[in-house]
């Protein structure tokens, strides 16, 4: 089974330091926009619950076989998704196919990013300063078991976002 970041949502402050060294890793430049890591936000009740995203890299990943243009590949020596920029045509398709939502389009490029592990340096495990992050082997979860457990967080956020806006009701 192919690696992964592994996220301890318990533990992640929301300081979103993860998503400017993977910026500045692979682009050179502080720009949040440019991560393949994400934190998104969800408010409720005055609380801002932090929520990091990131490639699960699965084993039958529903983004490679959504890409019109296969763009997307997997590494037969180390099972990790890639993007080739240069055949990304940006529409999207690889990112709404993933369930929980952890592939995220270039802001400055139009493309596709998806984590690549640092090619095996990842800053931003290495530099998550609560611990949140972590480099897991994938053996005790399958990649789909991950990202249905990332969709189901997701969906829990967001209806607690809604019933506080509704008052509860």
């Amino acid at each position: 089974m192919p690696q992964h970041i592994g996220v301890d949502h318990s533990l992640c402050t929301g300081c979103r330091e993860c998503e400017v060294v993977c910026s500045l890793r692979h682009f050179g430049e502080c720009n949040p926009d440019r991560s393949a890591i994400r934190v998104l936000r969800k408010e409720s009740e005055g609380l801002a619950v932090p929520l990091p995203l990131v490639c699960q890299h699965c084993d039958q990943p529903a983004c490679l076989e959504a890409c019109p243009v296969e763009a997307l590949s997997r590494s037969p020596e180390t099972g990790r998704l890639t993007v080739d920029g240069s055949v990304c045509t940006g529409c999207g398709s690889c990112a709404e196919a993933c369930p929980a939502g952890c592939l995220f389009m270039d802001g400055k490029d139009d493309i596709i990013l998806c984590c690549d592990l640092c090619r095996g340096e990842t800053w931003c495990v290495t530099l998550c300063h609560s611990g949140c992050l972590t480099l897991s082997d994938g053996l005790a979860e399958t990649g789909e078991v991950r990202v249905q457990r990332l969709a189901d967080i997701r969906e829990a956020e967001f209806q607690r976002a809604v019933s506080a806006a509704s008052g509860g009701k």
